[in-house]
């Protein structure tokens, strides 16, 4: 498999999931985790501090 064909599906793969800018990847944007308590990844805020 050559790079070009490895890289061929991340454009349907990408459009697939639905991010929202500046929102926490874990989260997304809710501040809590799985389990109701404050998320470790963004501290509870619903923001992404970290970067990409």
């Amino acid at each position: 498999m050559t790079a070009e064909e490895s890289w061929a599906d991340w454009p349907a793969i990408l459009a697939a999931v639905p991010l929202a800018h500046c929102r926490c990847c874990t989260c997304n944007g809710m501040g809590l985790d799985a389990d109701s308590r404050t998320c470790r990844d963004c501290d509870g805020t619903g923001i992404d501090n970290h970067g990409a």
